[in-house]
This record gives C-alpha cells, structure tokens and sequence, in this order.
C-alpha cells in the first residue's frame, strides 16, 4: 500500500478544497446577511437641574420612555415619508441607563447590604435595532428623526410653550362666506399677532437660521397683513356687501346682535348689582371712618382712623394685603370692560346688518366681482400659510436651542452591525477548508485501501496484473509520445529457488527483486507485476540511452543482492522496447514487442554470463 502522505492527499484534492472553502463561505455569508440587523445609538444626557432627582424642567417626573412614544415615532416616519407601522418600530427602540463602573460598583454593595440605591441616572443610551431588510444607513436615519422629534417634543413640553395654531387653516376645509372668511383671518392673523408678541417679549435676540427671521420681524410682517391686506379684503366685500347667500348671512348677523345684547344685559346687570355693593360697603366704611375720627384715645393710644386703617391694610411685615373690597372693584372694572368690548362688536355686527339690508335687492354695477373677492380670500389665505410656515420653523428651531440647554447628545449616532459578516465569514473559510483537508486525507486514504486491496499484489507489494490492465487501457485509445519506453523483466529462478528452498524462499527473493525494481518506478514511471514471475515497467520521456542506463542500474541493484545472499541469487531476464527507436506509438505492440525480447533473450545461452557480469559488478562496487 502507498505510503501516508498528508500533503499528497491535500495536493491531489486542492481544488475540492478550494471549492468546499467558497461554497461553505458564501452559504455561510448568505445566511448571516439574511440574518443581519444594524443597531443604531445614541448618547443622551438630561442637564436641567432637577435631572439627577429624575424630574423635568417644569418639575414633572422623567419618563424616558417618552423618546419612543407614539407621538415621536409618528413624527419621525413623516420626516422620513416612510408609512411603516408606528407600533411595530417602537418595539425596535429601547432605552437603558448609563452608569459609571463606580457607582455600579456601588449600588451592588448596597444590594449586598439589602439597601436599595438612590442612584438616578440622568444619561441614557437610546437604540433602533433595524429589520434584517433594512440596511445601514435606513438605521441611521430612522434614529436621527426619533432624536430630531424628540428634542422638539421634550422642549413644547417641558420647556417652551407650544406653537400657536394657523387658525386660516380651516377655510381651506369648508365654504365659508366672503364675511365670515374675512373674519376667521382677522381672528386668525390677530391671535398670532398676539402670540408673537409674547415671543418677542421672552426672546428679542432671537433669530432663526433657517428663516432668518426674529420674532420682532415676524410680529411686522403680520402686522402688514392686519393693517393692510384684511382691511383690503373687507373694502372688497362689504363696497358691494357681496355675499354668497345674503339671506343666511342677515339671519346669522341678527342672530349674533341679539346674543350679544343678551349678553351686555346679563353682564349689565352683574355689574349694577356690584355697583351696589361697591356703594353700600363705601358707605358703610365712611360711617366706620366717622366714628372712629371722633373716638379719644384710650390710655394714650391712638386708636382713631388712621390706626385702623394700617391695621387694614398692612400684617405685621408691612405686606400689602388684598380685602375684599379690592376684588370688586377688579371684578366690577372688568365687566365693564366686557360690556364696552361686546357694546363694539355688537355696533360692528349692526352696521354689517345695516349694509346688508340695504344691500338687498340692489341691482347695479359692482366694484368686485364674486371672483375677485375669492381670489382676494385666497390670496390673504395663502400669505397667511406662507406666513406661518415662517413662525412654525421658526418656533422649531427656538424649541431645538432651548432644549439643548436642558437635553444634551453625549455621543453622535452610532451604527454596528449584528452579525459580524467579515468575522463569520473567515472563520467558515478556515472551517471548510479544514473540514475539506480532513475530508481529502480521509478520502484519499481511502482510495489507498481500495487501491490496494484491488490493485497491489499483495506478495511483492506492486501493482497487480489488474492495476497493469488499467493503466495500459488508459494509454491504449492513443498514440504513445516520443522516447516512450517499455521495459519487461523476468525472474526466472523462482521455480528453481522454491523448488530448492521452498515457497517462501522463493517469495522472498521475488520480494526482494520487487523492490529494486519499485525503487526505480517511483523515481522514473511505473512499475508493476504481471504474475508468474513477470514485471513490467513503463517509462515517459525516456530514451533507449536512459532506458539502458536504468537497466544497468538494476543490474547493478540485483548483483549487490547476490553478493548478499550467494545462497538465494536471483537472476532475470529483461527485454526493452522505446517507441522512437522501435517507431512503435501504440503500448500494446510496444508491450508485445519488449515481452518477445524478452523471452528471445531467455532462450539465449549468454543469460547466465549476464546475471554473473552483473554480479561480479556489484561485487566489484561493493569493495
């Protein structure tokens, strides 16, 4: 049998090794990219002052599952016009403390004391695992916006007032008539007049950089549209008293006049009745006062209206106190106020009535048609929209700066992997190529066994008359290159030696010769045995000088053998063919011709002067 060779088997295998390797990697690589999910994360740090306590700037308590809250997550898919399901993403996000190694160190020595820590965590790491279809920068992005909304949302909250609303907004969901449209962006334009009023107050050096605008600039450019393009628009509507439905419109401005002079009546009446109590409770302190004015003092105290008075309206710390009188006057003031208010409304809501009344049934030519009046509204409408689009950037961007102040990003967004591909990936390369090494080694040793138990002679450990029949078949379907050689050899003392020794001498012996001649096939070609004594050897590339030198050298091998073993000598006889020479390219009559040689040799009377030349060389080497 062949001899063990690892780096024969791997040689012989290579490229079943190489493509085991590959097609394991790429399995492997498949699957874990159908299997990979990126983590995105991100560092954020409360700073506001109640933050270590657990407690928000407006001192309500932190719950930091706010940062996935439906709200957020909603706002965030719509920056990203994705339509992915809200709940679904939420699960994907997570949010965990982070904690020095010290004070880990310390709450697990107070649990180990069975005391519960104090400790609250003003840091914390937010993550978004992605779906394993989702690739890197998908993970990144979703986690940007969950952030981006969350800053806005924690400052509306907690810190900054919530934008004011585009009250305009509604005209473009239902008809309205040119006055009532005109009146919602009165009402509209007014409120945020208001609103930016209070901005400007709170924040005077603020500008937005996305805008460029400050709220003293945003306050003038709605001012421009009170000022000039709503009193342009009621010009329009009421020069004509256009209308869409000029019945409808008299009965809801009746309707309105009256409520409000329900109203005057019934807040006139409160404040006559607080008119009164006002009097009575004067009335009633100027008699108080009277009397005490004319009292003496008792025991040299003063105890007269001025004492009272102090004792009224000052404690014992000199703080100004509010009586009760105080609250009616503010309350009585304020009706007032109503009263006058609601009196104007209700003198504007008649005359539009008078206009409108008058307005009936009049033909004649119009200043604006219903057209331009629409085109009027639209026009407000749209610089209202666009005017708002402004304020809300604006109030954005100054929601993000305060929130910055009170929430603070540590880290910028991280993304890793799942699975490390590059890693597995290596590792099943090294795996599969070892699984193929071991695989081809067993294989390989395998085929030896087959081999040789199918092909070796198992007496002189050559390739058997079978091995000989497979290997001249492979080379009988085509012509023989130049300088193929064959050679055949025959022991023909072996009937003579196992007749006088026995078999095994004789096996031996036969061995013995089998291995000078393997020598020679393992270095030169191949080698094998044909049975009854017969071997054959096959050389490539050998010419009849070489091949001639070889069986020299055989020669020599066996005469050292004899000199050896005088009582077990072994002699042959050789017969030789080359294809060139011979001009012979097809192995079988290549075969025939140096087997006829052979035995013509055999029958020559100068084979023993032979075997005795060759052993008086190999004496001869051997001194």
């Amino acid at each position: 049998m062949r001899k063990f060779s690892i780096l024969r088997y791997l040689k012989q295998y290579s490229l079943l090794i190489f493509l085991l390797a590959v097609i394991g990697a790429l399995s492997i690589f498949i699957y874990g990219k159908s299997q990979q999910r990126y983590v995105a994360s991100a560092v954020l740090r409360y700073t506001n002052d109640g933050a270590k306590d657990g407690y928000t700037p407006d001192g309500s308590p932190l719950n930091v599952e706010e940062i996935y809250s439906s709200t957020v997550i909603d706002a965030a898919l719509t920056d990203l016009g994705e339509r992915a399901n809200i709940d679904a993403v939420r699960s994907s996000c997570y949010v965990e403390e982070v904690v020095s190694e010290s004070q880990q160190k310390l709450n697990e020595a107070l649990l180990e004391k069975g005391e519960e820590p104090s400790f609250i965590a003003d840091t914390y790491r937010v993550y978004y695992v992605g779906g394993s279809d989702q690739d890197e920068e998908y993970a990144w992005n979703v986690l940007d916006a969950i952030l981006k909304n969350y800053y806005e949302f924690y400052a509306e909250k907690y810190v900054e007032e919530p934008l004011q609303n585009n009250g305009a907004s509604v005209l473009s969901e239902a008809e309205y008539d040119y006055l009532e449209s005109a009146q919602i962006l009165e009402d509209s334009v007014s409120n945020m007049i208001d609103y930016l009023l209070s901005k400007r107050a709170s924040q005077p050096y603020f500008r937005s950089v996305e805008t460029g605008y400050s709220y003293d600039d945003l306050v003038r450019i709605y001012e421009f549209v009170y000022n000039y393009e709503i009193p342009s628009l009621y010009a329009a509507i009421l020069s004509d008293a256009e209308t869409v439905d000029i019945d409808l419109l008299i009965s809801r401005l009746t309707q309105d006049s009256e409520d409000m002079q329900l109203y005057i009546e019934n807040q006139q009446a409160r404040a006559d009745y607080l008119k009164q109590l006002i009097d009575n409770y004067s009335e009633r302190n100027k008699e108080m006062m009277d009397y005490h004015y004319h009292s003496s003092n008792t025991q040299g105290q003063e105890i007269g209206t001025e004492y009272i008075l102090k004792d009224v309206e000052y404690d014992r710390d000199h703080n100004s106190k509010e009586t009760t009188y105080d609250g009616l006057i503010q309350e009585y003031v304020d009706l007032n106020i109503g009263i006058r208010q609601k009196t104007i409304e209700k003198e504007h809501s008649e005359y539009l009535l008078s206009v409108y009344d008058a307005a009936r049934g009049a033909n004649g030519q119009k200043s604006f048609s219903p057209e331009e009046i629409r085109d009027k509204i639209d026009h407000c409408v749209k610089l209202t929209n666009e005017y708002y689009r402004y304020v809300e950037n604006t109030g954005h961007e100054l929601n993000r700066r305060l929130s910055a102040n009170y929430l603070t990003m540590i880290s910028s967004i991280n993304v890793q992997p799942t699975v490390n591909l590059k890693l597995y990936l290596a590792i099943a390369v090294i795996l599969f190529a070892m699984v193929g090494c071991v695989g081809a080694v067993l294989v390989g040793r395998a085929i030896d066994f087959i081999d040789y138990f199918r092909y070796v002679d198992k007496t002189v450990q050559l390739p058997n008359r079978a091995k000989c029949d497979s290997y001249i078949g492979e080379l009988s379907d085509r012509l023989l290159d130049e300088n193929f050689s064959c050679m055949t050899l025959k022991m023909d003392s072996l009937s003579s030696l196992t007749r006088e020794h026995g078999r095994a001498a004789g096996d031996e012996a036969l061995k013995n010769f089998a291995m000078i001649l393997k020598s020679f096939g393992d270095l030169y070609g191949f080698v094998g045995y044909n049975g009854s004594g017969v071997f054959v050897a096959f050389f490539r590339d050998c010419s009849l000088e070489k091949l001639d030198v070889i069986r020299e050298a055989i020669g020599r091998q066996v005469g050292k053998y004899n000199d050896m073993n005088p009582k077990y000598k072994i002699h042959y006889v050789a017969g030789k063919a080359v294809s060139s020479a011979d001009a012979v390219f097809e192995i079988r009559e290549l075969l025939r011709l140096a087997l006829q040689r052979m035995y013509g040799e055999e029958s020559s009377p100068a084979r023993e002067t032979v075997s005795e030349e060759n052993s008086a060389a190999g004496a001869q080497e051997n001194a």
